[in-house]
């Protein structure tokens, strides 16, 4: 049935008209390309700000860490290197104590200046509860022996002969005394025991004993042995007193100066074996 003066549409009944989005650069700026620019827009400032703003943040970050990692390990170093100093004072300090009580065994001038009198006060010291004068221990030579000449042909009390060993030879002084005594054995022993026991370091040697007196036997009338008669030999005993005492520490010399490395170079000088090659 069909009325009349009605509009039938045709077919594209029903669509709705295309929006008219702008153009450019040749590209309809639809909604989702619209969305894909702005994403990229956005990647794009984030790298921007990830290069310019982040990464000299991050690396300037590294950098302080890496700083006060050093820092940190500077003051382990220094630290360290100061306990090292430390202990090396403390060795330092007991090396020098050792060495001044070890000084301390050797003679000095002062000391043996009264020698004479110590080893007469150790002879008299023999005697004793000893009231017969003929049994009494006497002391009969006492000399200091010249000191022989060094290699300049002067006088030098430097021990150099090798006879307390290689290691000291010319690191210790020596003055030697000729000594001699009388009496029995035992006084002889006796003396000779208590010089060694004197505070200064000495060293006795060369020693030699003859009688003093040529041995006699009392016979009785009968032509019998007197008995109780002193059997006991009177001695003359002497020996040599060497005191030590340390050498004069030599100074060390004084550093060389610098090389200039504006001075000319010498073409006949050697080469230096610790130049770095060429």
């Amino acid at each position: 049935m069909t009325v009349g003066g009605d509009y039938i549409p045709g077919d594209d009944y029903g669509a709705l008209e295309e929006p008219n989005y702008p153009v450019v650069f040749g590209l309809r700026m639809t909604p989702r390309l619209n969305g894909i620019l702005l994403a990229v827009a956005g990647l794009a400032g984030a790298a921007y700000l990830l290069v310019n703003a982040v990464m000299p943040k991050w690396e300037e970050n590294a950098a302080l860490r890496a700083d006060i990692a050093a820092k940190e390990q500077q003051l382990v170093n220094q630290g360290q290197a100061q306990q090292q100093i430390e202990e090396a004072r403390i060795k330092l300090a007991e090396a020098e104590q050792l060495r001044a009580d070890v000084l301390t065994l050797f003679a000095d001038e002062e000391g043996l200046d009264t020698l004479l009198i110590d080893v007469n006060e150790r002879v008299q010291a023999a005697n004793a509860r000893i009231t017969d004068p003929d049994r009494r221990a006497t002391l009969s030579k006492f000399e200091l022996v010249p000191a022989p000449p060094g290699p300049d042909g002067q006088p030098s009390d430097l021990v150099s002969d090798g006879s307390l060993g290689a290691a000291v030879n010319g690191k210790l002084r020596q003055r030697l005394y000729n000594v001699e005594m009388e009496g029995s054995f035992a006084q002889a022993q006796s003396v000779i025991r208590n010089i060694e026991r004197l505070q200064p370091l000495l060293v006795l040697r060369n020693f030699a004993s003859t009688p003093a007196n040529p041995p006699t036997l009392l016979l009785t009338p009968q032509g019998r042995p007197v008995a109780n008669q002193d059997t006991e030999p009177r001695l003359r005993t002497s020996f040599q007193v060497q005191a030590l005492m340390p050498a004069p520490v030599q100074p060390l010399p004084p550093p060389a100066p610098p090389a200039d490395p504006n001075a000319p170079v010498d073409p006949n000088a050697p080469p230096d074996p610790n130049a770095p090659a060429q």
